[in-house]
């Protein structure tokens, strides 16, 4: 999530505000579905691509990957051009990249697309809050968090299913197609809502930093090329993943080393030295990874193994959001009741137990899987308002957008790490059963051709299915890891008089540190 500094505008007139909510809103949730759209339809849009799931998985990650990075470029951006401009930008960037979307079927041009739309999605995120919280009053505040955060996360609750049916009844280019209209309506009330801001000239604006933002993107598209393409090669025996991975190392070293001297840095990592913002951004970016790896696997896997169609697959996720809707609309009261560290625990306990819970076999029906991913819903619903504040609980005021601007590249980022790590485990410890199931078979000197193809296939399955099955254990263990840092590691914010008004955090917890 972004928390950003604003000025507070002066009496908005009510046909503005529903113009810039509207606006704005459906922005933000659009480019939130063009993530959560494909999270079930990996096997459509492989055989639409004419490649494998595998790959088309590369559709989302490279999707994230360019969402992270479009959230760095909104505090110069908006200081040079404004927001309503900055906004117009980032619509017409992301409905150029869903109209090429909707139309191609090379895997590299979609990936150009992707990246585009992903681009466009990060500016919004930082963006639409900024705006919302500069068009109302600060007692109104905590609601317009509760609506910006819900327009944000819903569509990774609903968007699965959407673009299943869509990609089972006419194919899954509409999914692009459809948004691109959208994008204009969002365009066109969003332009009317938002006020724009004084645009400092050049002569005064800060200058981009360039090299910052070349040696990040070449650092990161060097790290994806390990992360997508290391199993395909045999990971570091292959000389090509070794030659990427240098690569990788270096322009991630050398963008550290450059933002730690720059004038006007895109990220600024000296804010890890600080205890609350380093474990409460640790444990934000491992709930959020798992959360967008599973849901991109459990439809995958549903589908695959299962034999659900897309749409099947994408029904799957809803019960998270059946869980997480309600929970996160309720988190503004339920922080003053319980607390910031009980409420970050409390979520850790929650996913533990879903991810404990969620055993898989392949007799599964999608009524089996349902409480568990209620329950894991829940814990999503919670993750995020409590860690968000414990992690600016030590930032002065005037350093917040700063640091949010990077809390946010890292959590953002940490997505595509759960997405790939997930992927690649599950797919290695398919290989390994299935490897040891197949020889299992020809001790009896059979072949899996005739009568056994069906025994084969079942066995497949089963390996599938119990490679699954470990990773929702390691999945387990890691969040009640995290629940035992929270809980034990955190530091619960504390009020300063409100007239000094040097913390970010304005709230009393009666807890014992």
């Amino acid at each position: 999530m972004s928390l950003s500094l604003v000025s507070q505008e002066p009496n908005p007139q009510p046909v503005r505000l529903i113009a810039l909510f509207g606006g704005v809103g459906l922005a933000l949730a659009l480019g939130s579905f063009e993530g959560a759209g494909v999270q079930a339809i990996f096997p459509y849009i492989g055989g639409g691509l004419a490649t494998s799931s595998y790959r088309a998985l590369w559709t989302l990650t490279y999707f994230v990957v360019h969402w992270s990075l479009g959230i760095t470029l909104m505090p110069w951006s908006t200081r040079r051009f404004g927001r309503r401009r900055v906004f117009q930008g980032a619509v017409w960037l992301a409905a150029a990249g869903s109209l090429i979307g909707a139309f191609t079927h090379n895997l590299w041009v979609m990936l150009v697309s992707r990246a585009m739309e992903g681009l466009g999605a990060g500016l919004l995120v930082p963006l639409s809050q900024s705006v919302f919280l500069a068009a109302t009053p600060a007692r109104r505040h905590g609601i317009v968090t509760v609506f910006w955060s819900n327009a944000m996360l819903l569509p990774f609750f609903i968007g699965p299913a959407v673009g299943g049916w869509l990609a089972t009844t006419v194919g899954f280019h509409l999914i692009f197609g459809l948004t691109v209209p959208l994008w204009l309506v969002a365009l066109w009330a969003g332009g009317r809502g938002i006020r724009e801001t004084v645009v400092l000239p050049v002569s005064e604006a800060p200058s981009f930093d360039f090299l910052g933002f070349a040696l990040l993107y070449a650092g990161l598209m060097a790290l994806q090329v390990v992360l997508d393409q290391g199993e395909q090669h045999g990971w570091w025996y292959s000389p090509f993943i070794r030659d990427a991975s240098f690569a990788a190392v270096v322009c991630l070293y050398l963008f550290g080393w450059y933002e730690a001297r720059a004038r006007h840095p895109l990220l600024q990592f000296h804010y890890l030295r600080r205890r609350n913002y380093v474990l409460g951004l640790m444990l934000l970016s491992l709930g959020w990874a798992l959360f967008m790896g599973w849901a991109s696997i459990l439809p995958l896997w549903a589908e695959e193994d299962l034999g659900y169609n897309g749409l099947w697959g994408g029904v799957l996720l809803l019960p998270v959001g059946l869980g997480a809707l309600p929970m996160s609309a309720a988190l503004d009261h339920l922080r003053g009741v319980f607390g910031l560290r009980r409420l970050a625990s409390l979520s850790f306990l929650l996913l533990s137990g879903a991810y404990g819970t969620l055993s898989v076999h392949p007799g599964s029906a999608l009524s089996d899987l349902f409480w568990p991913l209620l329950v894991l819903g829940l814990g999503v619903g919670i993750l995020f308002v409590p860690l968000t504040m414990i992690i600016m609980s030590e930032i002065a005021v005037a350093a917040v957008p700063a640091a949010a601007t990077t809390a946010n590249f890292i959590r953002v980022f940490s997505a595509n790490i759960g997405v790939t790590v997930l992927a690649v485990y599950w797919s290695r410890g398919s290989a390994r059963a299935s490897n040891a199931l197949a020889a299992e078979i020809s001790r009896y000197g059979h072949t899996t051709t005739g009568p056994l193809d069906g025994l084969q296939r079942f066995l497949v399955v089963e390996a599938h299915t119990v490679s699954l099955d470990n990773l929702l254990r390691l999945s387990m263990w890691l969040c009640l890891a995290g629940a035992f840092v929270a809980w034990f590691f955190l530091i619960p914010p504390r009020v300063l008089p409100k007239a000094s008004a040097h913390s970010f955090v304005e709230e009393t917890e009666n807890e014992s540190g």
